[in-house]
């Protein structure tokens, strides 16, 4: 319609009802208050300025949207309705509404530019409060549609200006959840004057449309405040994952940064470490070659026994720090499990005869299984440790036997037994039956989960069977050694036999090339006992000047790690034109060096350290001539 506003009369007599209008007013103040307490959720906490930050991008994530709304929504408006209401009234809205989307303009572009020339806590606090005004113009705009219903007759065109309102309001409680305090800005002014001209719109049923805007209006900011909670949630749980990928980032680092620490120690460390146990286990053998006393004789085989022992574990410390590292992969071998087993069970028969316990193998007398030797005794260690853990009354069987497609060990005990539901966790690290407090005394539950671990590597299978009150049987299968590879192992053994047994002495000249002084009287003690002239020297210089009196050695064994500029390759390298009639061999304690590799590469015979009195003896027996 283009006429007079017909319809203004009743918006005056409904300005004038006067005290009746303040009194709904202040009831519906009050059930607002109500309505309010009871579907609001509490506020949560303060948000820190990195939360903040987020919420506002999300907010000017969709501002373009909102941009092309306020462009688009009035226009079509105007068009559908150009004749049911005054065309001043339409145009004046259709402007006021063109200014919204040029102040929604400038506010997105201020956040854009601010964004790239502030720092990210100014740019948050500065738009954080900017944004209230901007909330603040958009629901004052959007509620001056309200005022169309004072320039109609068309119950229609309100209708539409209602349900163009409700869906204001719907798009506002999600556009600007993640800032909850911008619904509050921009609902009031678009909620209070649709209220309060509901009842000249809609003539008799004015109150039913003010209820349901009041609940429609609470139920979108119930929305509203769920949906910023959850993207508050989000956005937390993102920055704790964050932080956790960095710690754990972190941590990684720093554990690898401690396993190359400790791979360099052991690197640098060996040498020196491996010396006395080299001197220790020569001496020990030229104190059994020089022994004539029958009463100390058994004294001086414990001896022996226990400086093997010493070596035996100083080498599986070191070869289990290299497979711990993953610095060398497991090589699978043919192992003799009677003296493996016999080895491992003799160092608990002490705490079994403390215990009261029997400790019994039963091995057949020749048994081979593929395996990494460190690996396997570690294994078989565990589960004889873990069995003497758990038993008290008994004792502990260990068998080996030969099956058709692979070797089983066992381990049986007569101790507590595990009841069925926990059979599938006892192999899981820190998991322990017997000890639920954690005592630290007891264990720290890593024994079978470092036995499973070593089968895995030695491509085994593992298991156990169980009768709590009764006992248990810890087993693991091994693939056997090829027929060949065994009776490689059984001709070699009858070689070392046959050159133990041989009666003549022998004869000829050693060099030994070591700047450890214990070292060097440890050699010349064994080397007098075999009945062998040694010549000793603590660098090359000191060797050239026993070149030049005349030495003339049958066997060089030189230390590659040397002090001087040449090491032990060197030297040997160099000693090939002056010293043609030596055979020559290196003596190292390096888990791995460029100059070892460069030795091994080069062909020389390479004895680790401490050298094996037995294979020493078998390599001097090949190279000297008898007396």
């Amino acid at each position: 319609m283009t006429g007079a506003p017909c319809r203004s009369c009743r918006f005056w007599q409904f300005r004038g009802v006067g005290p009746h209008r303040g009194v709904s007013v202040r009831s519906q103040g009050q059930l607002l208050n109500a309505l309010l307490n009871k579907f609001l959720p509490p506020p949560g906490p303060p948000l820190d300025t990195e939360t903040r930050a987020k919420l506002l991008a999300t907010v000017h994530r969709v501002s373009p949207t909102g941009i092309g709304a306020s462009l688009i929504l009035p226009g079509l408006t105007a068009a559908a309705f150009w004749h049911e209401a005054q065309h001043a009234a339409l145009l004046a809205w259709c402007g006021v509404m063109l200014g919204l989307t040029a102040t929604v303009c400038w506010f997105y572009f201020g956040y854009k530019r601010d964004g790239g020339r502030m720092s990210r806590s100014a740019h948050t606090r500065k738009w954080w409060n900017n944004m209230r005004v901007y909330s603040f113009v958009t629901g004052v705009t959007w509620g001056s549609s309200a005022l169309l219903h004072l320039y109609t007759d068309s119950s229609v065109f309100s209708a539409v200006l209602y349900l163009l309102t409700l869906g204001v309001l719907a798009g506002g409680a999600t556009s600007q959840s993640p800032v909850p305090s911008n619904l509050v800005f921009a609902g009031i002014p678009i909620l209070v004057p649709n209220v309060l001209l509901a009842d000249f719109a809609f003539p008799g049923h004015g109150g039913y449309v003010q209820v349901l805007l009041i609940v429609y209006s609470l139920m979108l900011a119930r929305h509203a405040l769920n949906l910023q909670h959850t993207l508050v949630r989000a956005i937390q749980l993102e920055g704790g994952s964050r932080r956790l990928a960095k710690q754990f980032q972190e941590e990684k680092e720093r554990a690898l940064h401690a396993s190359e620490e400790k791979s360099r120690f052991l690197a640098a460390a060996s040498h020196d470490l491996r010396q006395p146990v080299h001197a220790l286990v020569m001496l020990v053998e030229a104190l059994r070659v020089r022994n004539q006393s029958s009463a100390l004789h058994p004294l001086v085989e414990q001896v022996a026994a226990g400086t093997q022992t010493i070596d035996l574990l100083f080498r599986s410390l070191l070869d289990l720090s290299k497979l711990e590292g993953r610095k060398v992969l497991p090589t699978l071998e043919p192992c003799d499990l009677n003296g493996l087993i016999h080895d491992v069970m003799s160092q608990f028969a002490a705490d079994a005869r403390e215990s009261g316990l029997s400790l019994n193998p039963r091995v057949p007398a020749e048994i081979y299984a593929m395996a990494e030797p460190v690996l396997l005794r570690r294994a078989l260690f565990n589960l004889v440790q873990n069995a003497l853990r758990y038993t008290k009354r008994g004792g502990i069987l260990v068998t080996a036997r030969q099956r058709r497609k692979h070797i089983r060990l066992e381990v049986w005990d007569t101790g507590a037994g595990i009841t069925p539901e926990h059979l599938p966790d006892i192999f899981s690290p820190y998991y322990q039956v017997h000890n639920p407090q954690r005592d630290p005394s007891q264990g720290l539950g890593l024994g079978l989960a470092i036995f499973k671990e070593c089968v895995r590597l030695m491509r085994g299978t593992y298991g156990v069977r169980s009768v709590p009150g009764k006992g248990s049987v810890f087993w693991f299968a091994l693939a056997p050694a090829p027929a060949e590879s065994i009776a490689s192992i059984r001709a070699m053994r009858a070689n070392a036999l046959a050159e133990e047994s041989r009666p003549e002495p022998m004869r000829g000249t050693v060099l030994v090339v070591d700047d450890d002084n214990q070292i060097r009287k440890a050699w010349i003690a064994l080397m007098e006992a075999w009945g062998i002239r040694v010549a000793c020297a603590a660098h090359g210089a000191e060797a050239d000047g026993l070149f030049r009196k005349g030495l003339k050695p049958d066997i060089i064994f030189c230390d590659l790690r040397l002090p001087g500029s040449e090491n032990g390759l060197d030297l040997l390298e160099r000693w090939q034109t002056t010293q043609p009639q030596a055979r020559s061999a290196l003596l190292t304690g390096d888990l791995k060096s460029d100059a070892l590799v460069a030795a091994e590469e080069a062909g020389y015979f390479v004895l680790p350290k401490p050298v094996d009195p037995a294979a020493l003896r078998m390599l001097l027996r090949r190279w000297l001539q008898p007396a």
